[in-house]
């Protein structure tokens, strides 16, 4: 349907022409309500501008091809708008176009940029299960034993240290003991072998030795090194003894020598003087020759005796020089001996302090004490009697601790872990098997997430 409008002028608005007088007269219907809705909202744009009249009387032709022929007869039909008249284009219409442009651009740029930067809160749901943050502490034994005493039962509450469980300590005392002794003996030597090696003429013990020097076996290591020590000590001096009487006997020697060489020297020396004179009267013929030969003769004796003291003299003289080495090296061999046996003694001393550790922490172990406070739960019955062998690394029973923080482990599937941040993200925690109007909602901590998947 093609309609026509006619632009208003600056007078008033121009009023429908009169029907014809023989025109038959026209029966009155009243539109429905969303017909006249429809026909005020479209005078109220034709009062504004011409485009939007434009656009308003194509809507009226819709409404009109589509819904009053329900309602009116088609001759009786008549255009409402055929009096109205488009009005003049305003200056208004660019201020309000521009506005209207200015007020879409800027709800578009606002809702873009909302979208793009706001971020919208989302939430990784995963199951979990709630538990003390150290877990449960299972007791063991490391070695094992016969169960001696039970102290505690299920259910009970503990402190940390308590006594649980006693094993039989025979085992762990007799070995204990055997360790101690051993050690107490080296301790013993080694005071020994430093007095020996000091030639201290008596031996000091540590304190440790001193301080319990009234034990059987203590005082018993301490005697026999005391023992030893006197024994070698007069050996060593027996030797020493005999060899330090060599010695005198050798000074002895050459002391005789020298007063034998100093006689002999001078006789010499007289026989010397004698035989001059002889000579000179032998050559005068005023004495006879067996005179002269006879004084020869003692004088070659004399020089012979001489010849042989200077041989003793050194023979004795290198008597005394070894028997001083052989002194040397006895007291050397000595120290030597000493200085080896200390170093091993040492090493055994060292060797023993260790294992006397080991064995005195077994027998603390006989005491098996709680972990921490908390209570007993999950006895192991096989081990719940007097007499009971525990074995080695057996679960004897479990502690609960108390006064712990409480932690969720959650299983969150691989696909949802780039969205969690261990340490920063808050979490909700429900629990659906209480009543959601009287559980409190828990909001926790995300502490860490696994490194790796975990497969049950």
């Amino acid at each position: 349907m093609t309609e026509q409008m006619t632009p208003r002028s600056s007078g008033p608005a121009a009023r429908p022409a009169p029907k014809p007088a023989d025109a038959p007269a026209a029966r009155t219907h009243r539109l429905p309500p969303f017909a006249e809705a429809g026909m005020a909202r479209a005078k109220q744009l034709l009062a504004g501008t011409a485009p939007f009249l434009e656009q308003a009387r194509g809507g009226l032709a819709r409404v009109k091809d589509t819904l009053l022929p329900l309602a009116l007869p088609q001759a009786e039909l008549a255009d409402p708008l055929s009096g109205l008249s488009a009005p003049a284009p305003s200056a208004d219409y660019r201020r309000v176009a521009a506005r209207g442009y200015a007020l879409i651009i800027l709800t578009f740029g606002v809702f873009g940029g909302w979208a793009a930067f706001a971020s919208i809160n989302s939430a990784v749901i995963a199951q979990g299960v709630v538990s003390v943050e150290s877990r449960r502490q299972v007791v063991q034994h490391l070695e094992g034993g016969i169960v001696a005493e039970i102290l505690v039962k299920d259910g009970q509450q503990v402190q940390a240290g308590q006594v649980l469980f006693r094993l039989d300590p025979t085992s762990s005392l007799a070995n204990y003991d055997s360790v101690r002794a051993q050690l107490d003996t080296l301790l013993a030597t080694l005071a020994r072998l430093d007095a020996e090696r000091m030639m201290a003429p008596a031996v000091t013990f540590p304190k440790i030795l001193l301080d319990r020097a009234s034990s059987p076996g203590v005082k018993s290591a301490m005697d026999d090194q005391l023992a030893q020590f006197r024994d070698r000590k007069a050996s060593l001096e027996g030797q020493m003894g005999i060899l330090n009487t060599r010695i005198v006997q050798g000074e002895t020697e050459l002391d005789g020598l020298a007063r034998e060489k100093a006689s002999a020297e001078d006789q010499l020396f007289y026989c010397e003087d004698e035989l001059a004179g002889i000579q000179k009267l032998s050559d005068k013929g005023l004495i006879s020759k067996p005179r002269l030969a006879q004084l020869q003769r003692e004088k070659a004796r004399l020089q012979g005796v001489i010849g042989r003291n200077i041989a003793d003299t050194a023979k004795a003289q290198a008597t005394i020089s070894e028997m001083r080495m052989q002194i040397q090296q006895l007291m050397q061999k000595q120290q030597e001996e000493v200085a080896q046996s200390i170093v091993e003694t040492r090493q055994k001393i060292a060797d023993l302090g260790e294992k006397l550790n080991i064995t005195e922490n077994v027998l603390k172990r006989v005491d098996i004490r709680a972990p921490r406070a908390g209570i007993v739960q999950n006895i192991n019955p096989r081990t719940y009697t007097v007499g009971a062998v525990v074995r080695a690394g057996d679960t004897m029973l479990e502690v609960v601790p108390q006064n712990d923080e409480l932690i969720v482990d959650a299983q969150v599937p691989t696909t949802d872990v780039d969205r969690l941040h261990g340490g920063v993200d808050e979490v909700e925690v429900r629990f659906p098997a209480f009543h959601a109007r009287t559980t409190p909602l828990i909001v926790g901590q995300l502490r860490s997430l696994s490194p790796d998947r975990l497969v049950d």
